[in-house]
């Protein structure tokens, strides 16, 4: 058309106008055509591109996922001792960062199958999209379990930690002042015969009956702190605690 469009118009300039008009319309629909066949190629590409990506990643991730969340769904024991317990929050922790490295990626798979599902007639009529939707439904589940999951495993680590520190400041405290006692009581002399030194003796042991009372108290309250970290720790560690508790 744009070889012959102009011949003709030479040849009938009477009707040149309408001729040009037609041409210069034929020669703007091919460019409009070719324009939007070229669009509709890379729209293609890039929609095979990223079927092609989220297909690739979408299992693997989900593999991960579930590895991270079935360690959560099965932790170890919870410890007694406090150091081991600061140890068991730093491996929780590192839980968390696992999940932000793979935060990227799962933010792209959740976009990209969004989009997938956007260009589809629908997940409820589309297979392959319904599909998809089912892929990121269940990345989104894990991911939001592990998060919960890991949460709640820190709440519970400090819970523990915090009982632990009390149970074994307090149990080492006790064990030291019972010792002391114990060798107050040893270094006592023998009883008097003197009325004054006697008096003073009564009232040694009048004091050393109260620090006993003292002791009482303080024991009753380490042995109720003991049943609660055992409560709270696991099956190992159980038997660490009862024996400290039966150590006093």
């Amino acid at each position: 058309m744009n070889k012959t469009g102009p011949q003709l118009l030479e040849l009938s300039p009477g009707e040149g106008f309408c001729i040009q008009e037609k041409y210069v319309a034929a020669d703007t629909l091919y460019s409009q055509i070719k324009e939007d066949v070229k669009k509709r190629a890379l729209a293609l590409d890039e929609a095979i591109s990223q079927s092609t990506q989220f297909h690739d990643k979408i299992d693997p991730t989900l593999e991960s996922l579930e590895r991270i969340v079935e360690r959560l769904r099965q932790p170890p024991s919870i410890s007694a001792e406090v150091e081991k317990i600061k140890e068991q929050i730093s491996e929780n922790k590192n839980v968390s960062v696992d999940l932000e490295k793979l935060q990227p990626v799962y933010e792209t798979l959740k976009q990209r199958g969004e989009e997938m599902i956007a260009r589809s007639e629908g997940a409820d009529k589309d297979i392959s999209a319904k599909a998809v939707q089912d892929k990121i439904k269940q990345m989104v589940f894990i991911w939001e379990d592990i998060q919960a999951l890991t949460e709640e495993r820190e709440a519970k680590l400090l819970d523990v930690m915090e009982l632990a520190e009390k149970f074994w400041c307090d149990h080492m405290a006790l064990v030291v002042t019972i010792k002391d006692t114990q060798d107050f009581i040893r270094e006592l002399e023998g009883p008097g015969v003197d009325p004054s030194v006697v008096k003073q003796q009564q009232e040694a042991a009048e004091a050393i009956r109260e620090e006993v009372d003292g002791l009482q108290e303080e024991l009753d309250m380490v042995v109720n702190l003991g049943s609660e970290l055992i409560a709270a720790c696991g099956e190992p560690d159980k038997p660490i605690v009862n024996k400290s508790i039966d150590e006093v």
